[in-house]
């Protein structure tokens, strides 16, 4: 049984297998992989120019945002305590939006490329690695995710960028 969700702009109901809204016009990017980079070429001149918003997971992009590369992440705060959800990497924006069964499912952690200092991949654990994101204010947050070495080109990549 295929389940229906609503469209983040206007809350229309949308069927899962449709990628735009047939009331407002927005395009809507969801996926259940692990982890997805996106080609940047067909999404600028293939998407932007069709849709008024355009939604990744849930989130609108801004003006001449696109998204990078997304997956799931826990947001590691200890051995003991992390938050599970999806990390959004855009050419603007560090987006972390938390799952709905956790402890903390309202959970929002947004970071502007412009203001990180610098990306390092950390402990190896098996499949999965830790990204060390080093805010301009000193500030540390602690990603584990999925294809570490992917991340980090990524981050690295969009850091030089811009």
């Amino acid at each position: 049984m295929a389940k229906s969700l609503n469209c983040p702009n206007c809350a229309a109901v949308l069927d899962p297998k449709e990628t735009s809204c047939a009331y407002c016009g927005s395009f809507i990017i969801t996926s259940k992989a692990k982890q997805i980079t996106y080609n940047l070429d067909e999404f600028m001149d293939e998407f932007k120019p069709k849709y008024k918003k355009i939604f990744v997971h849930g989130i609108e992009m801004r003006e001449n945002e696109c998204p990078i590369r997304s997956g799931f992440a826990n947001m590691f705060y200890s051995v003991t305590r992390s938050d599970g959800g999806r990390l959004l990497l855009t050419n603007q924006r560090l987006i972390f939006c938390a799952h709905a069964i956790n402890l903390n499912p309202n959970l929002y952690w947004e970071l502007n490329l412009n203001e990180i200092d610098r990306t390092e991949l950390g402990l190896n654990l098996f499949i999965s690695q830790r990204i060390r994101i080093f805010e301009r204010d000193e500030n540390e947050t602690n990603f584990v995710v999925y294809g570490g070495k992917h991340w980090q080109n990524e981050l690295t990549h969009a850091l030089d960028k811009g």
